[in-house]
């Protein structure tokens, strides 16, 4: 396999974890998923 299409798989893998590390700090951080209203949602 050549160099730049090991480049682009670990770039590719590196996004892919940046993405889904912001989307799990965004869905931490957002102050709706502690109300009542989404506890009682999730019943």
């Amino acid at each position: 396999m050549s160099r730049v299409a090991k480049l682009v798989i670990v770039l590719f893998v590196a996004g892919g974890c940046l993405v889904f590390a912001a989307a799990l700090a965004g869905g931490l951080m957002d102050d709706r998923a502690f109300t009542t209203a989404a506890g009682e949602a999730a019943h």
